[in-house]
């Protein structure tokens, strides 16, 4: 027989088939749904999601609060929100939430559902259904060699290196906690794919006050992270890369990225990262324009790259002048991030040093 989720599960998964298919028939317009209080009211639960997808505590109780359909839509809505703000890192935010969240459930799922459970060791019938529906092949604990390469190409983890693994046959032996971390990856990187949706304007223009709300939050929730842009606590490898700038040399490319990926990651605007380039001697603000908006995601690419870590600055001969926080750390990102949380409290310690009692040399 067919298993079946039930419609707490289904909301549980709400990105699988069985979960989508009901809503499109049930709200089948959407510019009409979002003009009735219902669909009002599934607005301010996708808004919440996207603000729990920005929080640093997620909120994911098996309980379902409201309908399994009322929370099927609302991620759905979520999804089209983002797209309708259309900035690749809230983007990449959502999607790594809803993957977490799938892996969460699903790695619960025994607890709360006593009533799926197999004989001791053996997959769950919604891990079958969910694993079926993302084509992710899993017998007997192993994987064929071609299907694992493909979902692990973007994990970074050495223990999922095909050198690393243990290989019969052609096919790569799992254990039960890698399942979920695979199942987790297959659902970001799909999820991932399919945005930011094709939004008619007229939704966005419905949408816009929500989304310029989700959009704040998330701008404020950046300047928590990293505040005001402060050019004294960058990295001494980034510092170098600015002062070769200053000076009229012309960077690498591996410097240019760098440096505007560094840029970008601490919040300056595209505008604010091509004036620096200004000084170099080949500036040329068209080539210089291309090039940042690619790099941030901007120029109608969907990959918004990273800082590069301090290893691969090393390989790259970027890595200089090295001092005690470089030794602690390893990307120039936690360096800022490190660096920056030491101002306030050297600022503060300073205030409050005791001034020295005046002198006839110093009134």
């Amino acid at each position: 027989m067919e298993y079946v989720p039930s419609g707490k599960e289904i909301s549980h998964f709400p990105f699988l088939k069985k979960a989508q298919d009901p809503i499109r028939t049930r709200f089948a317009s959407l510019g009409s749904l979002l003009s009735t209080p219902k669909g009002q009211a599934i607005v301010a639960f996708a808004v919440a999601r996207i603000q729990d997808a920005l929080s640093q505590k997620k909120t994911r109780a098996p309980e379902v609060h409201e309908s399994p359909e009322d929370e099927i839509a609302a991620y759905a809505l979520a999804r089209i929100i983002v797209s309708c703000v259309n900035d690749k890192q809230l983007i990449d935010r959502l999607t790594r939430y809803e993957a977490e969240r799938a892996y969460y459930f699903l790695v619960n799922e025994e607890e709360w559902n006593s009533r799926y459970r197999q004989g001791e060791g053996e997959y769950s019938r919604l891990w079958d259904a969910i694993a079926e529906e993302l084509g992710i092949r899993i017998e007997n604990d192993r994987m064929p060699v071609p299907d694992y390469v493909e979902l692990v190409a973007p994990l970074h983890d050495d223990r999922y290196r095909l050198i690393n693994r243990h290989v019969v046959q052609g096919y790569v032996t799992i254990d039960k906690s890698e399942r979920y971390d695979l199942l987790r990856e297959r659902v970001r990187v799909l999820l991932r794919r399919d945005l930011p949706h094709r939004v008619p304007k007229e939704i966005c223009e419905q949408l816009a006050p929500k989304a310029a709300e989700i959009k704040k939050i998330y701008q404020e929730q950046m300047l928590r992270q990293f505040g005001k842009v402060e050019e004294g606590a960058f990295p001494p490898c980034v510092q170098a890369l600015i002062s070769a700038l200053a000076a009229g040399t012309n960077l690498t490319h591996a410097g240019r990225f760098s440096l505007t990926a560094f840029l970008h990651n601490i919040g300056m605007d595209i505008t604010g990262i091509a004036e620096l380039y200004a000084r170099s001697p080949d500036f040329d603000i068209e080539k210089t324009m291309y090039q940042v908006e690619h790099i941030t995601g901007r120029g109608g690419t969907s990959t918004e790259y990273t800082t590069p870590a301090c290893a691969a600055m090393q390989t790259t001969g970027l890595c200089v002048h090295r001092d005690a926080i470089c030794e602690k750390i390893s990307h120039p990102l936690s360096y800022y991030k490190l660096k920056k949380s030491r101002v306030p409290r050297r600022n503060a310690a300073q205030k409050d040093e005791p001034k020295p009692a005046p002198s006839a040399d110093n009134p």
